[in-house]
């Protein structure tokens, strides 16, 4: 790490134990880490996922097509299936407080790596799932009463035979901090931002979740 970098790392880490940080700052914030990482996989790759948006190959891609064809193989498995987030929250807080630590800086909270992973969800919406160079499916921004969530919407073919459907699973999620949300049942579905673009904004040292509804219009907070 030579003298610039770490001065950026010593920004960006300033700025998040100030509460000032947003997600366009965690984004460079992440690049930066992953950098200085020593063979950490999981920030280099979820870092190289946030830059490359799903156009090249890694853990996260192969992640979004191994789980794909589980659900496409539903009916040929004697088990149930659980699907696990890609990285988990305890991976992505270990990785990052350990370039931290080698950089003689304090580690981060359980509530500061959330809000992290927070923003790395807003950025990864409406990234395009591809196979082959047709679109199969796309990332999306969720949320309900007590979690954020990164979901992917992908399209299979139910065991071969010419079917094709859409089912969603979760990729990454933090605990929702946020916003108030009211729940749609029992069971806390999660609301689905397909159209809208979500935005994590920073506002008097605290993270709001904000939607534009289209390029140019003026955010709208999801507070309630």
């Amino acid at each position: 790490m030579d003298r610039k970098e770490r001065t950026l790392i010593n920004y960006y880490y300033e700025k998040l134990l100030d509460n000032r940080l947003d997600e366009k700052d965690v984004y460079a914030f992440l690049i930066l880490i992953s950098n200085n990482s020593n063979g950490n996989s999981c920030l280099q790759e979820l870092a190289g996922f946030v830059v490359s948006r799903a156009t090249k190959p890694g853990v996260v891609t192969e992640y979004l097509c191994e789980t794909r064809n589980k659900f496409a193989n539903l009916a040929k498995m004697n088990t149930a299936l659980k699907i696990e987030e890609v990285f988990s929250f305890k991976e992505i807080k270990n990785g990052i407080n350990q370039v931290l630590v080698d950089c003689q800086l304090k580690g981060l909270s359980n509530e500061q790596v959330n809000d992290i992973i927070v923003c790395v969800i807003s950025i990864l919406q409406h990234v395009k799932i591809t196979e082959n160079g047709r679109e199969i499916g796309r990332l999306f921004f969720a949320i309900a009463s007590k979690q954020v969530m990164l979901m992917a919407e992908v399209e299979i073919v139910q065991n071969g035979g010419g079917k094709k459907t859409n089912v969603v699973f979760p990729v990454l999620t933090a605990k929702n901090n946020y916003a108030t949300i009211k729940k749609q049942d029992k069971y806390d579905a999660p609301y689905f931002f397909e159209e809208k673009v979500i935005e994590i904004t920073n506002q008097d040292g605290k993270l709001e979740i904000n939607f534009v509804g289209a390029i140019g219009s003026a955010p709208q907070s999801t507070k309630g």
